[in-house]
């Protein structure tokens, strides 16, 4: 590998084609499609849509954490630790309270494991 690098910077273009091989090694290396595309999970696509319907909550997208609860027949429970939601209408405390409220009954949660944060506006 080092002879050929050397080589390749002894050629008249060299520098030119080890930098294009460079851009297009990390080409391959990025994502194809949406980068910013995040995927939930079927609880988390299914909270996320009870609380859409929350009077003023608008788009919510929630994210769960899990700890992994070992069985003694093998496998094991995924239990619910803590949950993140992002709602467009959290901004009024009267709608991110009944997020809250509805994220703790929905996950059997605490409401010190959930935090729900405002949705950045679409430009």
């Amino acid at each position: 590998m080092k002879l050929w690098l050397d080589r390749l910077k002894t050629m008249k273009n060299g520098p030119w084609l080890l930098a294009l091989a460079c851009c297009a090694a990390a080409l391959l290396l990025l994502p194809l499609g949406k980068t910013n595309a995040v995927s939930m999970t079927e609880e988390e696509q299914r909270v996320s849509a009870t609380l859409s319907k929350i009077a003023g909550a608008g788009d919510v997208r929630v994210s769960i954490y899990y700890a992994q609860e070992a069985s003694a027949f093998g496998g094991g429970n995924r239990t619910p630790v803590g949950a993140v939601i992002v709602a467009e209408g959290a901004g009024d405390i009267a709608v991110r309270l009944n997020l809250l409220r509805a994220a703790e009954t929905l996950l059997g949660l605490d409401a010190h494991q959930v935090d729900v944060f405002l949705m950045e506006e679409k430009p």
